[in-house]
């Protein structure tokens, strides 16, 4: 057994960034809501005897401490003004670096585009089922009667997910036609998450499949026909009934099982949170314009006592040194409030450059957006705006909408403009709606015409568009051709 032992002295040099805790703090005041901004604040001038409310007549007070008051401390950091700007900046780069230095790296720019949005949009706490729900219909392509009659839909939504009213009560409520209500549940069920709207068991685990990028035609087939086998492990003799391979029913099976009989149940979010706008979009003389919604933040300030010992020099070492950490913690988050209504608002004017017909018409269409544009065009780093967007919501006239929303990932066209996935659906729906009633167009068919008009839409986005709408496939569109062909005859 060898028992030597060597020790050895190396040296190497690494770098290394102590973010102070201020900087961590001022991030957390970027991205949280009006509400939890409002709580924090609160917290503050309870806590921190540096910080006051400004009477109305009074004004912030941070700029009238100088340098030297909020420098040296006991945690070593030295911060004026604009370095505590720079700071911010370098920290945002950072953060970028951290988030894509173990990214692999994807052949396909939509896809990481895709991926990439997922991150940023997801900053943001997941929505209430109800919240999403709404927010769906709102950007939907549906006209008015419609839209109204999907908020019925979505409001009688029971706690597991599933329908729990009838459809004449539906129709009864909105004041439209029974099928006419069969028509818009169809519609609603492809907006909502995959399940949602269901009116029993068979038709909640049927959406979940047709949701699905694979092929489930089988599976589908099982659970509206031969779900009562499934708990008894029947697949066999399921199999030699239909003549198909007892390894794919079994599989199909298997398949079933993983599918949640209850989506409703998956809301994270089962208390009710109230939100507030944080801005709001208004028409004048024709144009939109941005105003921020502070009222609920007091005006806060430096506490003109606290000054007055400073200056003074008044006290005990510990005690001044006490008194000079609370007054940078105060203009730390007075600066920081103050960096924040103005990245909001910056971000909110350019959503309304871009997403002017949204915003001025009911049947307006959402442009594609990026944070990553926004971010190149107010002069700030991409998680700066995803942090500024994060739990932020905007009044309009089409109702309080999350600021998240107005981002959307486009299609390039090959005159170097973009569209939006709702539009793809819409011209997608316009290739359907034009077809030759015997000669249905298959997926493979609308790809191409999509690529004849400048779009790179590949076959599977074009089902899972389809799907989405309610749309039945190339085939089962035939087959109902056919039907209604031999009815004409027989009349």
């Amino acid at each position: 057994m060898n028992t030597n032992i060597k020790m050895y002295q190396s040296s190497n040099v690494t770098q290394q960034l102590n973010l102070a805790p201020q900087l961590l703090n001022w991030l957390k005041i970027l991205q949280v809501s009006s509400v939890e901004l409002s709580e924090l604040v609160d917290r503050e001038l309870v806590s921190n005897p540096a910080l006051e409310a400004a009477s109305p007549e009074e004004s912030p007070m941070a700029d009238d401490i100088g340098s030297d008051v909020l420098a040296s401390s006991a945690d070593g950091i030295d911060l004026c003004r604009s370095e505590v700007g720079e700071r911010l900046g370098v920290l945002a780069d950072i953060d970028e670096e951290w988030r894509l230095a173990d990214e692999p790296r994807l052949s396909s720019s939509h896809v990481l585009q895709e991926k990439h949005d997922f991150t940023m949009d997801h900053i943001a706490s997941t929505s209430r089922l109800q919240d999403e729900l709404e927010q769906a219909i709102l950007f939907a392509d549906l006209s008015e009667t419609h839209a109204e009659a999907a908020r019925i839909i979505a409001g009688s939504i029971d706690g597991r997910g599933y329908l729990d009213a009838s459809l004449e009560d539906i129709a009864k409520a909105s004041g439209l036609d029974v099928s006419e209500i069969a028509v818009v549940l169809e519609k609603f069920q492809a907006l909502a998450p995959a399940g949602i709207g269901a009116r029993d068991l068979r038709e909640c685990l049927t959406l979940q499949l047709k949701a699905m990028d694979s092929d489930t035609e089988l599976a589908q087939m099982l659970v509206n026909n031969w779900l009562d086998h499934l708990a008894a492990g029947r697949a066999v003799m399921v199999a030699d009934h239909l003549g198909e391979d007892a390894d794919k029913v079994e599989a199909a099976f298997r398949l079933i099982r993983t599918l949640d009989p209850e989506p409703g149940k998956n809301d994270p979010s089962v208390p009710t949170e109230y939100v507030e706008a944080d801005l709001e979009i208004r028409s004048k003389n024709g144009e939109l314009h941005v105003e921020l919604l502070d009222e609920r933040l007091p005006k806060l300030q430096l506490s003109s006592y606290c000054k007055r010992l400073l200056d003074a020099r008044q006290g005990s070492k510990a005690d001044l040194e006490y008194i000079r950490g609370k007054v940078r913690e105060a203009s730390f988050l007075i600066q920081g409030i103050s960096q924040r209504q103005d990245t909001m608002l910056k971000v909110a004017r350019q959503i309304v450059r871009v997403q002017q017909e949204f915003l001025s018409s009911e049947n307006g269409a959402l442009q594609p957006l990026t944070m990553n544009k926004v971010a190149a065009m107010i002069g700030v780093h991409e998680t700066t705006v995803s942090r500024a967007i994060a739990n932020k919501y905007i009044r309009t006239e089409r109702g309080l909408i999350e600021m998240r929303s107005f981002f959307k990932v486009g299609y390039r066209c090959a005159d170097g403009s973009s569209v939006t996935p709702e539009r793809v659906k819409t011209r997608l729906e316009a290739f359907i709606d034009a077809e030759e009633a015997l000669k249905p167009l298959t997926d493979a068919h609308i790809s191409e015409r999509f690529k004849k008009e400048g779009l790179k839409v590949a076959r599977r986005t074009v089902a899972k568009y389809r799907e989405e709408l309610g749309i039945p496939s190339s085939k089962e569109r035939l087959i109902r051709a056919r039907r209604r062909e031999e009815l004409a005859i027989a009349v």
